[in-house]
């Protein structure tokens, strides 16, 4: 779950989904990736927000590391950015994000090796706004979960062999751990406050 990086103050002028990356919020992304990447935090499948600011923390953290915002392995939704503002649906739409997208990217034609994995796809990374990505990350582990700009939160379940993401992002309050927080400062383990 990764929060994107502090954006420019909204004018008149100009709609907040196309608000940009400021300075401070465009090198406060890179390092988080770097933290992230350090750790081995790579997602086999990203979903980020159609907002500017999301798909701008999103390539920032791709010059970092290539496996962000990979090709093929990518979905930028709209409704990311839609469901974040609404009390308690984000995760629940997260799931129905994530059930409707793996079968999209899955069935790209066998000769596209950056659709190869995305079936097995171990690790999904979604990239979003507050407060609904706070709200997600706290319902799934069953404890308070913050995300300041640039922050990612890595939350891990144990599943049987037979489960689909659908199935254990839907499940009941509580069922994740979350491991650690990567900030632009570092990582902070077991973070429920950063």
């Amino acid at each position: 779950m990764l929060r994107h990086g502090e954006a420019m103050m909204s004018n008149a002028n100009e709609k907040d989904a196309d608000r940009a990356l400021t300075r401070d919020g465009r090198a406060r992304a890179r390092e988080t990736a770097r933290a992230a990447s350090e750790r081995g935090w790579i997602p086999d499948v990203t979903l980020c927000s159609a907002s500017r600011r999301s798909r701008e923390t999103l390539e920032v953290m791709g010059e970092a590391d290539a496996a962000f915002g990979a090709v093929g392995r990518t979905m930028y939704l709209g409704s990311l950015y839609h469901f974040a503002s609404l009390d308690g649906q984000y995760r629940t739409h997260l799931a129905e994000c994530v059930a409707r997208e793996i079968g999209i990217l899955a069935a790209c034609p066998p000769e596209e090796a950056a659709c190869a994995k995305v079936p097995d796809a171990r690790t999904i990374m979604a990239v979003g706004h507050n407060k609904g990505m706070e709200e997600a990350a706290t319902e799934l582990c069953g404890e308070e979960v913050r995300l300041l700009p640039a922050t990612a939160a890595l939350l891990e379940r144990e599943v049987d062999a037979d489960a689909t993401w659908a199935d254990v992002l839907s499940e009941g309050k509580g069922k994740w751990t979350l491991v650690a927080v990567a900030t632009p400062d570092g990582l902070v383990a077991n973070a429920t406050s950063s």
